[in-house]
């Protein structure tokens, strides 16, 4: 008789657009270093990918939420949930068993403020009725900071600065911010963004390190997750690097996880929270050997190769680098150079064109950011063979 499956420990996993996948958690990752294998098989022998490298407790591990909002029933407050799959529903998730529980007791105490407020959501569909189109709230789980963002249909929050005080003065709310869009979309962070409340950035911590983060500025949903990396990243690393270029290199998180190991640095980055983040810890520590580039990479790359860098990390989003970087790497790229991948289908495209252009993979590992999801953190590393 075969053992019997474990039961998911979300009730909603049929319907909710986040988790598909929650069986054993072993069963998981053996799928997804299965799965890295097949994407590169082009251009890796399979005794090259090393096992995926998983969390010690795959439940209570995001540390970022961001929920749409629906009006809810009167005196409730904006209902609060995640999308159904591949529909505009929605479902109650104040539960989620993924999310960390600083981030629901967030969301759970926000909700209730806004029930005797004067704020209305949003409907998916549009029309001009409410303002609010969701949270999102980002915490810091060694400190319990955390970073509270209304999305909304303007910068002005209905209820004004009362209201903004009261959020702000929730246990553990660090900061209070708005991002407006007229229109809801799919994603409820805007460019810009607004403080209504608290301090203007939120410090959070890795391996030893203090980032302060404005909101926007991309930082790991894991934070076991981001340690597996970090320490990951400096395995695959050279131990001595002259000139180290971190490309699509937002705070300038990587630069800061290698700085006992290069004498100079350049942090490439067109988001502009966090270039300002980047910047703003290049001032306050007096960083003389670092230089932070601002704009995008397939404009900025040619500066970062004349500087003749040794090694090279690009942490592309999950689209994967445009190919006008992936040409100017493969004929002016370092001697190593390491890709970190949140997108298996951008990798192996960009692995191609590498290999076309002299470079080889010689070791592939990666980390379960995102356990009872497909999606799997993938560090490549790539070298140019050495002619005797």
């Amino acid at each position: 008789m075969s053992a019997a499956k474990p039961k998911p420990l979300c009730s909603i996993l049929s319907r909710c657009g986040g988790c598909s996948d929650q069986s054993e958690y072993a069963g998981q990752l053996a799928r997804k270093q299965q799965k890295i294998r097949e994407a590169l098989s082009e251009v890796v022998a399979a005794d090259r990918v090393g096992a995926v490298r998983g969390l010690s407790h795959p439940w209570g591990y995001r540390t970022k939420l961001l929920m749409p909002a629906l009006p809810g029933k009167r005196g409730q407050g904006p209902m609060l949930g995640f999308y159904e799959r591949g529909t505009t529903r929605m479902v109650d998730a104040l539960g989620c068993p993924v999310q960390h529980p600083l981030t629901l007791a967030a969301a759970a105490m926000v909700r209730q403020v806004l029930a005797n407020s004067p704020v209305i959501a949003t409907l998916p569909k549009g029309g001009k009725e409410g303002w609010l189109h969701g949270i999102g709230v980002r915490v810091d789980p060694s400190s319990g900071a955390t970073e509270l963002v209304l999305s909304g249909r303007t910068p002005k929050l209905p209820g004004g600065d009362p209201l903004a005080r009261r959020l702000g003065e929730l246990p553990g709310i660090s900061s209070v911010h708005v991002t407006a869009q007229e229109r809801r979309t799919s994603y409820l962070l805007g460019d810009d963004f607004k403080l209504l409340a608290g301090r203007r950035r939120t410090v959070f911590h890795l391996l030893g390190e203090e980032f302060h983060l404005s909101p926007g500025s991309f930082f790991q949903t894991s934070a076991e997750g981001a340690v597996l990396l970090g320490e990951l990243v400096r395995e695959m690393a050279p131990a001595s690097i002259h000139n180290f270029a971190d490309v699509y290199g937002g705070v300038g998180v990587f630069t800061r996880l290698l700085k006992d190991r290069w004498r100079r640095a350049s942090i490439s980055e067109i988001g502009a929270g966090a270039v300002a983040d980047a910047k703003s810890w290049v001032k306050a520590t007096e960083q003389t050997t670092v230089s932070v580039l601002a704009g995008r990479v397939e404009q900025t790359i040619g500066k970062v190769l004349a500087r003749t860098p040794d090694f090279v990390l690009v942490d592309p989003p999950r689209s994967g680098c445009h190919p006008d970087v992936i040409r100017a790497l493969g004929d002016d790229g370092p001697p190593t150079l390491l890709y970190v991948a949140c997108g298996l289908d951008a990798l192996a495209r960009d692995a191609a064109g590498l290999t076309r252009a002299g470079y080889a993979i010689d070791a592939v590992e990666a980390v379960d950011m995102f356990p009872h999801t497909p999606h799997v953190e993938t560090v490549a590393r790539f070298v140019r063979p050495t002619v005797s």
